[in-house]
């Protein structure tokens, strides 16, 4: 199948799930040629005439132009888009959804809504992970750490952090761009054991503070955060890519409950989730003394995402999708 991918638009990690994609439709057997939106309507045309695609794969579709989506409507042969920041830019994806024959969708809770607003195929696709990166290792002190959380400064995340800072001395590291005027004011504190690496960090980076953790710390996006684009108020039910990365580094983590979850992992024996704070802590006291049952949990987490989580897993559903 000869398929123009055309890219998010986006840097940092976007990057890494695009090349990731890539490279999985050609491990399948596929020719998978990518596009760059930044091009232009005229660049797009000539590569849509020089590749003549069976499928026209957009990803997250936020930069889009109408006149990009009107071509893509009326060209011949299929059109998907994978909708990878559901359900926090709504707003925005439900006006984009009439110009696809196929939408995939990151959110369970994203695809009913998809449904209700009458398409006719859509489909739940988590992004996947890629094992040959995200996979255990040893690493330096730099990098260990009792619990770890990487990711932006959402306010659940700053409300979780301030609260173990209170009720307990475990070292914690953060990882994120955002964090500075939060950690300034924490480490004022007296006896405070939390590390700041304030900026994006790349991929093959963020493994090494996977492995040197004894606990990741997994919280997802609010679907109520200030900067997303949600009127609906629809709440994601579906997990978020780091549980993926995480777990192919062979990682234990502790994650808020998503019903989504146990579709992915088995609670309790792959991934532990909590359902509040006093939660969350009372899970970190208990996985922190019990060494050999934290391993095996995230022994068991690497294996069920080679089994299926995979990038390489996730083009086979979609294509399986588009073919049937």
């Amino acid at each position: 199948m000869n398929i123009l991918f055309i890219t998010s638009g986006f840097r940092a990690v976007y990057y890494f799930f695009e090349q990731s994609i890539i490279e999985a439709f050609s491990k399948a057997g596929h020719r998978c040629e990518s596009f760059t939106l930044k091009s232009g309507l005229d660049a797009l045309k000539l590569k849509q005439q020089s590749l003549q695609p069976d499928l026209i794969l957009v990803l997250a579709g936020l930069k889009i132009t109408t006149p990009v989506l009107e071509f893509i409507q009326q060209i011949k042969g299929k059109s998907a888009i994978w909708l990878t920041e559901d359900p926090y830019y709504m707003d925005w994806t439900v006006s984009l959804i009439p110009y696809f024959d196929y939408i995939f969708t990151i959110d369970q809770a994203a695809l009913e809504q998809y449904r209700q607003l009458g398409h006719p195929h859509v489909n739940h696709l988590p992004l996947g992970t890629d094992p040959c990166l995200f996979h255990p290792s040893e690493v330096s002190e730099e990098y260990e750490s009792d619990i770890c959380l990487v990711g932006v400064p959402y306010s659940n995340r700053i409300e979780l952090i301030e609260f173990l800072l209170q009720r307990a001395d475990y070292r914690i590291q953060i990882v994120g761009r955002g964090w500075g005027r939060y950690y300034n004011e924490w480490v004022k504190q007296p006896g405070q054991t939390i590390e700041l690496v304030n900026a994006w960090v790349k991929p093959e980076t963020v493994v090494n503070y996977y492995n040197g953790a004894k606990i990741v710390l997994n919280i997802h996006r609010p679907s109520a955060e200030k900067y997303n684009r949600n009127r609906a108020g629809i709440i994601a039910t579906s997990i978020n890519n780091r549980t993926f990365d995480a777990a192919s580094c062979e990682a234990f983590q502790l994650t808020d409950y998503k019903s989504g979850l146990r579709q992915q992992f088995e609670e309790g024996k792959q991934v532990v989730s909590y359902q509040d704070k006093h939660d969350l802590l009372q899970k970190i006291h208990y996985y922190m003394a019990h060494d050999d049952e934290r391993k095996r949990i995230a022994e068991a987490a690497r294996q069920q995402v080679l089994a299926a989580h995979t990038f390489e897993h996730r083009v086979h559903d979609l294509l399986m999708n588009v073919q049937a």
